[in-house]
């Protein structure tokens, strides 16, 4: 089993920030599959693969947990690749 934790420090109101979560989950569906649901302010992705991601996103801060399973963990590479190109897409503009 892998961990993999990303966190970026952002300079956004909490709106701004779900709004970023949003769009980080749904390009990680697009591009890898699985789904994700709210989970009180935070959401949760699911992939059968095993992987299971604790996105928490707050004013000032972006930060998301995934845990992958056995067979997810040659996806880590790619899945910390994706969210931090969205991540610092974002701090550019």
């Amino acid at each position: 089993m892998s961990n993999l934790r990303v966190c970026r420090e952002l300079d956004v109101d909490q709106q701004e920030c779900q709004e970023l979560a949003v769009e980080l989950l749904e390009k990680l569906v697009s591009k890898f599959g699985g789904k994700y649901q709210p989970d009180g302010a935070n959401y949760r992705y699911k992939h059968t693969a095993g992987v299971n991601a604790l996105v928490e996103p707050k004013a000032g801060e972006l930060s998301v947990d995934v845990k992958l399973g056995m067979l997810a963990s040659a996806l880590a590479p790619q899945l910390e690749k994706e969210m931090n190109r969205v991540l610092d897409d974002h701090l550019k503009t």
